[in-house]
């Protein structure tokens, strides 16, 4: 009964997830579901619901870690390594959004490692695609460039469209941060054709942007222009959130670069409202130093003060080590300008100490990428095996499946065909005792027909006999067996014995030319 009333609860609860997937969820409605999700059995389907769950709790900005640490566990627990490759795929998601990249490499590594035999091509294409992204924020171009390539490649295997426009920004990305734009462009356009032959508007925007600042990057100002006109047309049509802002701040650096301050002033301070509206410290840090620099070139440097010192205590807060020195940079200008030379040495050697610990930073990064290397390669060899093992057994476990059935099948068709022999067999012999029943029943007949003569009939031995042979003794029998009497009987009458009854008959059967009494019968009749 309690089994059954917890089964009751349980359809109910993933009911109720089901029903509320297409809205955000409450932290009771989380809670409950996760509780109901825990008592059922262990299996695929319940790993799969919990990351489910866990992704709705992200949705609904009340993320539950120990939601995904239970389904990698279950996964774990039941070898089940598709569920284990999407639990450490989330992990490294959650690891990159909290800045924590390093952690974020392992997990999407140890993601990999565990779909080296998995059939899941979109769940490969995801996890390389990841490691591109989070690569890249790590500043570790190469390995960034690794990653994006091999996700662009099996996207394009796989016909993902979308794998193949971010594997595309991605790689033309690269090459922007590095300086190659030649190749940026290339690759960045090829995204955009995709995303406009798609018909996404969203896709196109980026494309649109991210082609802009390229040729903003290479001082192309009019063609940088044309496609950031463009981007903002679109995020104008299709509003999404800070999008707008975004473009905003785009053109404000774009006249910036320019020497058109007061018209990039006026760009960078239309994308603060939905800047400060979503919370996105980061590019309104950078806003404010950016505002506060256009103000230094138009001479208001009270304003531009106050400004680049709100946007450097953003960027301390979210520990931006960019915009920290973007910052520092703004205020050695400040600093200058105003003609306050030793706090203008203070704020560079604070700029040149970050800009160090940014180089530094990367190259500890590049160490921490060939630990992390080393460590998931050992790792990696531990899955193989227990992959391996997993596999083996599934094939044995297969292999002793399709043996018993062939078993089965062949024990089945020999039933079946001893089934049918018997049946031949019963039905020849019941034909053969139908066949002998008839011959017996027309035999009894014809003795019958042939006695009711006989005793209408008298055998003359001279006239009926002499053209056979017969002697006296042979017709007393012949008479005999017209009367129908046996051979004892016959014997018993004739005070003889059974064998010279025998001889009789024999030489009877002999000198009328037939086999059995009733041919014998039937001979004498016709004379």
């Amino acid at each position: 009964m309690l089994r059954t009333h917890k089964l009751i609860v349980t359809i109910i609860f993933l009911l109720l997830l089901q029903n509320s997937f297409a809205q955000k969820l409450t932290k009771k409605q989380i809670d409950s579901t996760y509780n109901a999700l825990t008592v059922l059995p262990n299996s695929i389907q319940k790993v799969e619901d919990l990351i489910s769950l866990y992704k709705k709790s992200i949705k609904s900005r009340l993320i539950d870690e120990s939601i995904i640490d239970e389904a990698k566990n279950i996964s774990e627990e039941i070898a089940y390594f598709d569920g284990l490759a999407k639990c450490y795929n989330r992990k490294g998601i959650a690891a990159r959004i909290d800045f924590d990249y390093t952690n974020s490499v392992l997990f999407h590594k140890r993601a990999l490692n565990y779909l080296h035999n998995s059939t899941d091509s979109l769940l490969i294409s995801k996890c390389l695609l990841n490691l591109g992204v989070t690569y890249r924020k790590l500043n570790l171009e190469k390995e960034a460039f690794e990653y994006y390539f091999k996700a662009l490649k099996f996207s394009e295997k796989i016909d993902d469209r979308i794998g193949v426009t971010i594997s595309l920004n991605g790689i033309g990305n690269v090459f922007l941060n590095t300086e190659q734009y030649d190749k940026a462009l290339y690759y960045l356009k090829k995204a955009l054709a995709v995303e406009i032959k798609a018909g996404n508007p969203r896709g196109e925007e980026y494309g649109l942007l991210n082609i802009g600042e390229t040729f903003l990057k290479m001082k192309q100002y009019d063609s940088a222009y044309y496609y950031f006109d463009r981007s903002l047309k679109l995020a104008i049509k299709h509003p999404r959130r800070e999008s707008l802002a975004i473009k905003y701040s785009k053109l404000g650096w774009l006249y910036q670069s320019k020497g058109e301050y007061q018209k990039s002033l006026d760009y960078y301070k239309s994308s603060i409202p939905l800047f400060e509206k979503y919370n996105n410290v980061r590019y309104l840090s950078n806003t404010l130093i950016n505002i506060g620099k256009n103000q230094l070139n138009l001479k208001k440097y009270n304003q531009a003060h106050e400004n680049i010192l709100l946007g450097l205590n953003g960027a301390k807060a979210i520990k931006s080590k960019e915009n920290i020195m973007l910052g520092y940079n703004a205020l050695v200008d400040y600093y200058t300008l105003t003609n306050n030379y030793k706090k203008a040495l203070g704020a560079h050697k604070n700029a040149t100490a970050f800009h160090d610990s940014i180089v530094n930073e990367a190259s500890q990064k590049r160490i921490i990428s060939t630990q992390i290397a080393y460590e998931t390669a050992k790792k990696d060899k531990q899955i193989q095996k227990l992959a391996i093992e997993k596999e083996q057994s599934e094939k044995n476990a297969k292999s002793n499946f399709n043996r018993l059935i062939i078993l089965g099948i062949v024990g089945v068709l020999v039933l079946l065909f001893l089934g049918y022999l018997l049946y031949l067999y019963r039905r020849n012999s019941d034909l053969e005792i139908e066949n002998l029943n008839s011959e017996l029943k027309n035999y009894i007949h014809q003795v019958h027909e042939l006695k009711d003569k006989a005793n209408n009939k008298q055998f003359d031995s001279t006239e009926n006999f002499e053209e056979f042979g017969l002697s006296k003794r042979e017709i007393e029998v012949f008479t005999h067996i017209t009367s129908g009497l046996s051979n004892d009987e016959i014997a018993t009458k004739m005070f003889v014995s059974k064998n010279t009854v025998k001889t009789h008959i024999k030489n009877i059967y002999s000198k009328l030319d037939v086999k059995n009494r009733i041919q014998a019968m039937k001979k004498v009749s016709a004379i």
